[in-house]
């Protein structure tokens, strides 16, 4: 990558929340990084017709990147990242995945996936008082981060301003059908794997899958951390990160 040239790096957030589930992390970059928080399809401001199709999203954002950038890819924004290193391979120089997966749901032989998601009722939930359960959800993440409701205060209120995402039900079932399993070994970039160890959404299992799949990945366990550890370890995943991507 010519050195003279910004540094742009990728945040994609995961379902149902939006880019500015990242106000916090960004200010523990470094400033000569071009950091971009976009929204997915249906999420945050970003307009929705109702659908939510992974490999669009991902060509959409792969679209608006300049070659070589680097991506963090949060849950689901985790399987669009591996789409657009997959389909887009130019446009990737290295991937940091967090909390994410190749598939969400298990099958006979993917028993690291989930058996079933509890994502589905949070859908009533999060139509019904959008701020009030992402704020729950926010705190059990949060658990054991002493300043757990200082960071939630930070981001909140800037998240949720726009209502719940159009795209829930459509992007919850996009994610429990994908499948990326059979395209891990075509991607030939470095990978970062961050996962928490007290993580029930996505367990560290699926990060040994990927591990174990990817050619050129590490796994890092955040032991105290849970779905968010950009959030709850923000100082230690900004670290992982400084080194990751230089």
């Amino acid at each position: 990558m010519n050195k003279h040239l910004p540094h742009s790096v990728y945040l994609i957030h995961g379902w149902a929340a939006n880019g500015r589930i990242f106000d916090g992390l960004r200010p523990l970059l470094p400033e000569t990084w071009r950091v971009h928080t976009p929204d997915l399809p249906g999420h945050g401001n970003a307009p929705s017709d109702g659908t939510f199709d992974i490999m669009a999203a991902a060509d959409t954002l792969a679209a608006e990147m300049p070659d070589n950038s680097d991506i963090v890819g949060w849950s689901l924004g985790g399987l669009v990242a591996l789409y657009i290193a997959i389909r887009h391979p130019h446009k990737v120089r290295r991937l940091c995945l967090t909390s994410s997966f190749a598939k969400f749901l298990a099958t006979t032989d993917y028993p690291q996936g989930l058996n079933r998601s509890a994502l589905d009722k949070m859908i009533a939930l999060f139509e019904q008082d959008y701020p009030k359960y992402m704020r729950q959800f926010l705190q059990l993440q949060l658990l054991n981060t002493p300043d757990g409701e200082e960071i939630i205060a930070s981001v909140l209120p800037d998240m949720v301003k726009n209502g719940a995402p159009a795209a829930l039900k459509a992007a919850l079932d996009a994610l429990s059908l994908a499948d990326a399993r059979p395209f891990l070994r075509q991607i030939r970039q470095p990978v970062l794997l961050v996962y928490g160890g007290k993580d029930s959404i996505t367990p560290p299992r699926m990060g040994e899958y990927l591990e174990q799949h990817l050619p050129f990945a590490e796994l890092q366990i955040i032991e105290k951390a849970a779905h968010a550890p950009f959030l709850s370890h923000a100082a230690e995943f900004s670290g992982l990160l400084k080194r990751f991507f230089g």
